[in-house]
């Protein structure tokens, strides 16, 4: 098989260019890491099958939630966030914790503990996920919950806690942003399940459609609160700056009063607009 490899002390990690046409099991990277850079890790557990493999895959391997790791590359000011690694397959909730431990070591960019990782720990076995990861791999940088509309963090509480307000803030907060430009898919798995996702009007947040995933999306959706730490942010619009460079300084320059008057009623018109 023609891979590349990447690894991360003893652990390698391979993309392959060319497989069977199931992207289950495999890592998907889209650019290599940079070390100047934030990367955030959002991690969907799941009960899956312990002891799954790509070797030993069967049909019904389709019927069972995926575990998902979504690794996206934190944008910078007025620039969009962007999916950078991914991981999905039907495993169970402490084996993903390996992967994820080597993929947020791997994307670990300008932090030496490794990329920020949130997991979704209830009501599904992201317990198990977490204690994967930090006993037997001493990775603790994970997003530490806080309750809604505070800067108050919860007591021995790590990851995503999601209720009634949290799932429907979640939702509506990624998908301003994902509409709003900020930010940029690369997985065609991923843009699948985003386009099977409906809005339930009762609970007022997105789910899969029946007999597909929502996995991929929900790990995606996590990396991008914790990335914007959206439980306290205000949204708010960046103000625009008008710049004009071809514009000299007044206090260096020979203009009369009444022509500087003239010049800054035409800019003060331009910025209203």
């Amino acid at each position: 098989m023609n891979v590349e490899t990447y690894t991360v002390g003893k652990t390698s990690i391979q993309r392959s260019k060319d497989f069977d046409g199931d992207e289950r099991g495999l890592i998907w990277l889209w650019e290599p890491p940079k070390p100047n850079a934030n990367y955030v890790m959002g991690i969907d557990p799941s009960v899956g099958r312990t002891g799954w493999c790509r070797a030993t895959r069967t049909a019904d391997d389709y019927r069972t939630d995926n575990g998902a790791i979504e690794v996206i590359r934190c944008g910078r000011p007025e620039e969009p966030d962007v999916q950078v690694a991914e991981y999905a397959a039907p495993v169970d909730a402490e084996d993903i914790g390996v992967v994820a431990a080597a993929l947020g070591r791997l994307f670990a960019g300008c932090d030496e503990n490794g990329a920020l990782a949130i997991i979704e720990m209830y009501p599904g076995p992201g317990l198990l996920t977490y204690r994967k990861m930090v006993s037997d791999f001493g990775y603790t940088n994970h997003f530490v919950w806080k309750y809604l509309d505070t800067i108050s963090p919860t007591p021995n509480r790590f990851g995503f806690w999601p209720g009634r307000d949290a799932n429907k803030y979640l939702w509506i907060r990624a998908s301003r942003h994902i509409h709003g430009g900020g930010f940029i898919p690369h997985s065609p798995w991923l843009v699948e399940e985003m386009r099977n996702c409906e809005v339930d009007p009762t609970k007022m947040w997105g789910r899969a459609v029946y007999g597909t995933h929502d996995d991929r999306v929900r790990a995606m959706m996590m990396a991008l609160w914790a990335a914007h730490d959206w439980t306290m942010q205000v949204d708010t619009a960046p103000p625009k700056v008008l710049v004009d460079a071809r514009e000299p300084s007044w206090q260096a320059s020979d203009i009369s009063v009444d022509t500087m008057y003239e010049r800054w009623e035409e800019k003060f018109a331009e910025m209203s607009e």
